[in-house]
């Protein structure tokens, strides 16, 4: 568990514990994600932290509150904010491989998948949604919670905003600015160009390049 002091625990509440042998029992029973980033405090007490790979970077910046793994290869950026403080299931937030949250990019509420392969671009936010592989959240994007979910390989362009239950269906384009308010809306999608899917590429391969270039740095110093 990271103990770099922008990374901070949180408290989780369990119905039935009230002592230290009944949560180390509970914490027996649960899965290896929640055994990773979840520790018995204070005589019982449940606590759930960040939990880093080795291979990926996290900058010193950014502010990780609560249970959740970030996985190798992920690239989160300076001023970044993941804060689960809303989030009501045991179960961490995954942050899945070759991912990135750019700089001031905001995850938050009760958001518990954000796959692999994902960009989450400079000061976007995710506010409770489910986000499946290969999905391109760009420049100042928005995708609100409720139930909401995201399916693989959607691009979703500059500025714009995906509502509350929404469910985009699986590589569908939302253009610049654009607001989803409805399920017609989101069903009506086009396909993503095949331009900015190279777009992506090129970005998913920089933000590799940042991971190995901040190790590297950090070996010289």
């Amino acid at each position: 568990m990271s103990r770099n002091a922008n990374h901070r625990p949180l408290p989780i509440i369990v119905d039935g514990i009230s002592n230290e042998k009944e949560a180390r029992g509970w914490l027996e029973l649960q899965s290896a994600e929640v055994r990773a980033v979840t520790a018995v405090v204070d005589g019982g007490k449940l606590v759930q932290r960040p939990l880093i790979e080795k291979g990926a970077f996290v900058d010193e910046t950014a502010v990780l509150i609560g249970g959740m793994i970030i996985k190798k290869g992920c690239y989160v950026g300076p001023y970044a904010i993941v804060r689960l403080d809303e989030k009501m299931k045991p179960e961490p937030l995954i942050l899945g491989e070759d991912s990135n949250l750019q700089d001031c990019a905001v995850v938050h509420s009760n958001t518990t998948q954000i796959g692999r392969r994902v960009i989450v671009a400079h000061q976007s936010i995710v506010h409770g949604a489910e986000i499946k592989d290969g999905v391109t959240i760009y420049i100042q994007a928005v995708v609100d919670g409720g139930g909401t979910v995201v399916e693989e390989g959607c691009f979703l362009h500059q500025g714009s905003y995906v509502g509350k239950g929404i469910q985009m269906p699986r590589g569908r384009y939302v253009a610049p600015g654009q607001k989803i308010l409805t399920q017609k809306e989101a069903d009506q999608l086009p396909p993503v160009p095949t331009e900015l899917l190279t777009i992506r590429e090129n970005v998913l391969a920089d933000n590799r390049a940042h991971v190995m270039r901040h190790f590297e740095v950090n070996q010289l110093l």
